[in-house]
């Protein structure tokens, strides 16, 4: 794709009066434009990436919904082509680092990256989050929403008392949230890479006509009680403390966890 030099769009923008500031991260776009965006980014057909990103663009140049925005936006794309407003949305295409949610008034949101979770909370989150981007249905991203935040201390018997409050918010406020948990998930994956390993791809892979087969999902739930019951030393309690575990210190006290086990299963094998 050739861009035009950037000088032209400051010389379009002097000689027409136009003051055009644009975004130039996730976290600095407005409500409206996350809105937008988000619900373009997670809806588009895969085949038709490149129209979805030239509607991005044209959402970060818009800034706002409204009549005499949509025709100052007409009035830049006619001097201006598509092509090279592309260049000032590059962050697009960048994993988003969002990680503070939305208030709602009437219920508690998490601390920025999760930080304030107990595994227990983030195990209904994680759940309700891969039944929502495997079956894109709206009745999980309900679900993912009211287990995100809560009433008091978590607990998912409250999740419908949540529910009151968060099924208020329209769709795409819902997918906004729904997309903060996903990049707070990518940041948690990237600072705990032992308990979330990316795929590792073997050689002449990247050729292969078939996509590699998705791994289950296996729940939180089932880890936690995995290591309650089967580690002697119980590092986190009894299932009820480990529940109320935070999410940080559970991924720390499992890291360790994995890396013994591989340490003994290498031992093991030696001695075979």
């Amino acid at each position: 794709m050739s861009f035009y030099p950037l000088s032209y769009l400051r010389i379009f923008t002097k000689k027409y009066g136009m003051n055009i500031t644009v975004a130039k991260s996730w976290q600095e776009l407005n409500e409206w434009q996350l809105q937008e965006i988000i619900d373009v980014y997670l809806n588009h057909p895969e085949e038709q990436w490149e129209k979805a990103f030239e509607k991005m663009i044209l959402i970060l140049f818009q800034k706002k919904n409204g009549f005499w925005t949509r025709m100052k936006l007409r009035k830049l794309i006619k001097q201006v082509p598509v092509s090279t407003l592309a260049e000032f949305g590059e962050f697009l295409l960048e994993p988003p680092k969002l990680h503070q949610f939305p208030e709602i008034e009437g219920v508690i949101k998490p601390a920025d990256r999760l930080g304030d979770l107990s595994i227990k909370q983030f195990s209904f989150m994680d759940q309700f989050f891969h039944a929502w981007t495997d079956s894109k249905s709206d009745k999980y991203l309900r679900a993912l929403c009211a287990a995100i935040y809560r009433v008091g201390d978590f607990d998912n018997l409250k999740l419908p008392d949540v529910a009151k409050y968060t099924d208020k918010l329209t769709k795409k406020e819902r997918q906004v949230i729904g997309f903060i948990y996903m990049s707070c998930y990518h940041h948690l994956a990237d600072q705990f890479p032992v308990v979330f390993p990316k795929p590792v791809k073997k050689e002449g892979e990247e050729k292969a006509q078939k996509p590699a087969k998705k791994p289950a999902f296996k729940p939180f739930s089932e880890i936690i009680l995995n290591i309650v019951m089967h580690e002697e030393t119980q590092p986190l309690g009894n299932l009820h403390e480990s529940n109320k575990t935070r999410i940080y210190e559970f991924m720390n006290v499992f890291t360790r966890i994995i890396l013994k086990n591989q340490k003994l299963e290498q031992e093991y094998a030696k001695r075979k």
